[in-house]
């Protein structure tokens, strides 16, 4: 972001710098319950998805590992993007 700030000093300032903010119509304690909420969405699933003891139960699993967890990275964007 320096050097967005550096030579386009008009567009840093037109998008606040690239920093995240809580949209209009949601307080802070919304948007911080919807990052915790997401982040915990996304941990949960990486952690399920990559589970020794599931592996070893399940031997397709690993190789579908990504699946979920782009799904869930998908679907907490499109629930926190409008929010922050």
């Amino acid at each position: 972001t320096g050097l967005v700030k550096a030579f386009q000093k008009s567009f840093y300032d037109t998008y606040g710098g690239g920093a995240n903010y809580v949209h209009h119509g949601y307080t802070k304690g919304v948007g911080l319950a919807a990052e915790i909420i997401g982040t915990f969405v996304l941990v949960y699933t990486v952690f399920s998805a990559t589970d020794p003891k599931r592996s070893a139960r399940d031997s397709h699993v690993p190789v579908l590992a990504p699946l979920p967890i782009g799904f869930a990275v998908f679907m907490v964007h499109l629930a926190t993007i409008p929010i922050t």
